[in-house]
């Protein structure tokens, strides 16, 4: 019988004569439970048994007495091993203890008061019937009490457990001593009958009353002595039970005034039990030998639940640095390390014998320079028996206090490659220090070349040709930066051409180093404006990659342009395709937006390219306050792990005791320990530099509409200008024909309702007014705190005032139509309400007006709806809104591709500036004459070849 112990204000002397057979509620603990399984398999229980009453029979004889708890007694009190012992040795009849029947395990419950447990419906009313049984209860009575929850389980195991059983029988037996040293030693006994061995005993005792089965699991609570049963049961986990001090039993008055469910009494301070141990995770690796008889060398690490998946591990010692993995995570791993080669380790130093070879080492004749992994990657130096000594001496002379081989400079290994095969000794160089050698080595042979190119450095008259129009000092600057980083981060804060740098750092890669194949990777609305700033900047032939997967794939194949731009969204499915393309610089925009799946990509197309690829990553924003943004892109970055990836971790990162980050430190000083490999520059520090605007184009696609209603626009163009061609001659009609038609392509570009006399009629597709909005949101805040849109016409700012005021825009619009007393009026608010974001100004209306307050720093930007044709009206603009003193004011100019605007660039390249004309204002002010006009048709000229057909 079980019972449970319970601490109430009975005293302990005398004992219960009634083991408590009621209904008891299992007691909710806090702490967690053990599951273990019963093992009933004979050879084990007699193992148990044995074991048990050896050691019984020796300490517990004189400690049985009535003090001692115990669910059930004979009439000597033996230990529940020893009683286990003679009812298997001697015959049911004649040895009355041998009803008593194995032990299992039960519900150990806390020392306080419990609610009864549940027992089976007849036990119950045999136990209210019977009277309680004196101390020395017969045993067949003892055998017919009903027993507490779980039921004794019938002879026959469940077929489930015995399996299990026959799973676990080696360590069975280890944990049934255990647990049976515990049970003995312990003074609580907590016990079950459960007829296994005995079961014509304990049907004789009640025929009519069988058990129910009970179930193959129980659940034991941790905290409290096993019993004897225990050791019958082999415990899956580790956890041990505590030893509990005796609890008193029940006495006899305390269980007549006991409710039926006794309640609960106050608990002491509960005893703290030893938390039990974790279940140990089934390995995840299978460790293989490839080489039979040798410790050293190489191994296979497979997956155990995907097959086919493993790795190659090269093991020369007992150290991570003397290991090599052929898995991804390994060459980019901090601690120079990889899951699959801690496996290895663990397994091969458990063993006594394997571990002391790798401790010793490899034993060769040969030296070697090896590469050490991690976060820096160094030069080692492994010293072979039968190394010379000249050779020794050498390499140890390259040795620095840390044990670091200094072989960076020219010629410092092929010496020593000279000396060992001057003496005949081998010496083997691994496979990794080459590239480590040439990527440090080739920054210096960079440096030197464009100093060799550009001798009177920026300064050089020759880098004011670089692209197409000359670039400012400090966009030079960023450009011979990248090329002599050759993997860096251009980190400028927005608006200081950041396209320009990067489009001048690929053209000096492509003319002094070779570089034939630029990848430039955007987001995919900013690929148009990539294609227009490098049609307009660069010599090189730039191609959109863009469509399906098929026109994609189409485009990267084709060989006509040197500059692909693609978008960053399609780097992974288009992965096959861009490694064919083979690039050897990979422009990157805005690459603090990239999430992990597109870094991953980029990863691997940075695998698949020869080393020392070029890679320029670029960012709007200064990342020096973001280091959780610039952590991963200094990691792709360094992908030799040369320094600056080293740097950054030990000066900047903060780990736990864990090895997990926790934090950043000391990011005031990041520009200096990654100035090899970022330049991050604010307006601020460029500003004695700086010109007074810094230009940006944004090219707008034209719409579908624009695009029809301009055919007949040009035709009209072309056939004038060929009338001249032919005969030299134009007459003022045909002048002011021509020039209403290039109006109405520039005013179309804008907005196709401003063609009249049929605005109303045609459809409001005007991509300039939407790209405005786009614009005055990227920059409100950041770049400027507030935007002048200048125009030459009126209407076209009307219509694109309407659309800024859906959009939640504060804005005032001055026209010419406007009497100057209220233009100046709605100046001076200007200037004074800070509220106001936008200004709308034509060039007329802002003829005799102040737009800045004298000495303010207004932090103002230009945006200009239509492409000016003179030099002139530009600088009238900018006179407008800049001081002699101002500089670096923000510039954006919109430009729509595939029209007028675009072919008016072009021909930028070919004339300095176009000849000056009635373009810029009312087409019925002046009509040309004499040079004037030729010039004029000449420029239009040019400008019908340009146009597309």
């Amino acid at each position: 019988m079980a019972t449970a112990s319970k601490k109430t204000s009975a005293t302990s002397k005398s004992a219960p004569k009634k083991v408590a057979a009621k209904k008891t509620a299992p007691v909710k603990s806090k702490q967690p439970e053990l599951v273990l399984e019963v093992q009933p398999t004979q050879p084990v229980l007699k193992v148990a048994a044995k074991a048990a009453a050896k050691k019984a029979l020796s300490k517990a004889k004189p400690k049985a007495d009535s003090k001692a708890p115990a669910a059930k007694k004979t009439k000597v009190a033996k230990p529940a091993a020893a009683a286990a012992v003679e009812a298997k040795a001697a015959p049911a009849k004649k040895v009355k203890a041998a009803a008593k029947p194995i032990v299992q395990p039960v519900e150990v419950v806390e020392p306080v008061a419990a609610k009864p447990a549940k027992a089976a419906p007849k036990a119950k009313t045999v136990a209210k019937a019977e009277p309680e049984p004196k101390l020395a209860a017969k045993p067949k009575k003892a055998a017919a009490k009903p027993v507490a929850e779980p039921a004794p389980e019938p002879a026959p195991a469940p077929k489930p457990l015995v399996k299990a059983a026959a799973k676990r029988a080696g360590a069975a037996k280890k944990a049934v001593e255990e647990a049976s040293k515990r049970a003995l030693s312990s003074s609580e006994r907590v016990l079950e009958a459960a007829p296994k061995l005995a079961p014509k005993a304990a049907a004789k005792a009640e025929p009519a009353k069988p058990a129910k089965p009970a179930k193959p699991v129980q659940k034991v609570k941790t905290g409290k002595a096993l019993e004897a049963a225990a050791s019958a049961v082999p415990a899956p986990l580790e956890a041990q039970p505590a030893k509990a001090k005796p609890s008193p039993a029940p006495s006899k008055s305390a269980k007549k005034t006991a409710p039926a469910p006794a309640a609960p009494q106050a608990k002491p301070a509960p005893v703290p039990a030893p938390a039990p141990a974790a279940p140990v995770e089934p390995p995840r690796f299978r460790l293989q030998a490839q080489n039979a008889g040798s410790v050293l060398g190489e191994y296979r690490v497979s997956e155990i639940e995907a097959a086919g998946q493993s790795w190659r591990v090269q093991v020369q010692g007992a150290l991570a640095m003397d290991c090599r993995c052929d898995c991804a995570a390994f060459p980019r791993s901090d601690r120079g390390s990889c899951e699959h080669v801690d496996f290895a380790l663990a397994q091969l130093l458990s063993q006594p014998v394997t571990a002391e070879a790798l401790r010793a080492g490899p034993q060769a004749d040969y030296s070697e320079v090896l590469l050490r992994f991690g976060a820096r990657r160094q030069l080692r130096w492994r010293q072979g028996r039968a190394c010379p000594p000249a050779l020794a001496e050498a390499a140890q002379a390259l040795l620095d206090e840390s044990g670091r081989l200094r072989a960076e400079a020219p010629g410092a290994l092929a010496q020593l490659l000279q000396l060992a095969a001057a003496a005949g000794h081998e010496l083997r160089v691994e496979e990794g220090v080459w590239p480590l050698l040439a990527h440090k080595r080739d920054a210096g042979q960079r440096v030197l070349r464009l100093e060799q190119n550009y001798p009177q450095g920026l300064a050089t008259p020759a880098l004011r040709n670089l692209l197409k129009l000359p670039l400012p000092i400090f966009q030079l600057e960023a450009a011979l930066f990248a090329v002599s980083a050759g993997r860096s981060l251009l980190a400028d804060e927005l608006g200081l051409g950041l396209y320009a740098q990067a489009l001048g750092a690929s053209e000096l890669l492509m003319r002094h180093f070779g570089v034939e194949r630029v990848l430039l990777l955007c987001a995919e609305s900013a690929q148009s404006r990539w294609l227009a700033e490098a049609q307009t900047l660069s010599g090189r032939a730039a191609q959109l990659v863009w469509g399906d997967a098929a026109a994609r794939a189409e485009q990267l194949a084709d060989g006509s342009a040197q500059i692909k731009i693609c978008a960053s969204s399609a780097l992974a499915q288009d992965l096959s395709q861009l490694q064919a393309f083979a690039p050897e610089l990979i422009i990157v925009d805005e690459a603090g937006r990239l999430d992990g799946q597109a870094l991953a990509a980029l990863k691997a197309l940075e695998a698949a390219r020869p080393e020392q690829g070029f890679l320029l990553l670029l960012s709007g924003q200064l990342l020096n306050s973001q280091p959780k943004v610039l952590l991963p892109l200094v990691d792709l970055l360094d992908s030799q792990r040369s320094g600056p990836y080293a740097r950054l971790l030990s000066h900047h990162v903060r780990r736990d005791a864990a090895g997990q980050i926790q934090g950043f430190v000391g990011l005031d000083a990041l520009d200096q320990t990654l100035e090899r490999l970022m330049l991050s520059r604010s307006k601020a520090d460029l500003a004695a530099v700086l010109p007074p605007a810094l230009v940006q184009l944004r090219g707008v696609a034209l719409g579908e509409a624009q695009q029809a209603l301009q055919l007949p626009l040009l035709r009209e163009l072309r056939r004038g200008v060929q009338r001249w061609e032919r005969s030299g001659y134009v007459s003022d009609a045909e002048q002011l024909a021509l020039a209403r038609a290039v109006q109405s392509l520039r005013r179309l570009a804008i907005s196709p309702q401003l063609l009249a006399p049929a605005a109303a009629e045609l459809p409001a597709d005007a991509p300039k007014l939407a790209a405005v909005a786009a614009v005055a949101r990227e920059l409100l805040g950041v770049a400027a705190q507030r935007l002048v849109v200048f125009c030459q016409w009126d209407d076209a700012l009307s219509l694109l005032a309407r659309r800024l005021q859906s959009q939640g825009f504060e804005l005032l619009q001055l026209s010419a139509d406007q009497g100057l007393a209220e233009r100046q009026a709605l100046a001076g608010r200007w200037r004074e309400d800070e509220r106001v974001q936008v200004l709308l100004i034509s060039d007329a209306a802002a003829t005799g007006l102040q737009l800045i307050s004298e000495g303010a720093d207004a932090g103002l930007g230009l945006i200009n709806l239509e492409l000016p044709w003179s030099e002139e009206l530009l600088a009238r603009r900018l006179s407008a809104m800049c001081e002699e003193d101002t500089r670096g004011l923000p510039l954006i100019q919109l430009q729509a591709q595939q029209g007028l605007e675009q072919a008016m660039l072009q021909a930028m390249d070919v004339l300095p500036e176009l000849p000056l004309c009635s373009l810029d204002g009312d087409a019925s002010q002046r009509l040309l004459q004499g040079e004037a006009l030729t010039a004029w048709m000449q420029s239009l000229a040019l400008l019908c070849s340009l146009l597309p057909e």
